[in-house]
């Protein structure tokens, strides 16, 4: 299902199918110092970690759950108090 993980180029426009909060991918990238390779693969396993939790019901088909999954994601990251870095990075020991 990873393959139906919206890119973060994607997000950046207002139709395209899924609820962001407005700036979130550019917000996301410039986190990791406007690397877009590292942001989608951080973005990425962000939304596998969510599909694979509680916030997406079972009986959600593939693409409700792509659309639960990418909107709590976004949310979740842009709405943070801890969104001036990527947790990810943190871990990696790199600086965000």
């Amino acid at each position: 299902m990873s393959n139906l993980i919206p890119r973060l180029s994607d997000l950046l426009f207002r139709h395209c199918g899924f609820s962001v909060p407005q700036g979130f991918a550019e917000s996301y990238v410039k986190l990791h110092d406007s690397d877009w390779y590292r942001a989608q693969d951080h973005w990425e396993r962000v939304v596998v970690r969510v599909l694979n939790s509680t916030a997406v019901p079972e009986s959600a088909d593939d693409e409700q759950a792509m659309r639960i999954a990418v909107t709590a994601a976004a949310t979740g990251l842009h709405n943070s108090p801890l969104r001036t870095r990527c947790s990810l990075c943190v871990s990696e020991g790199r600086p965000s």
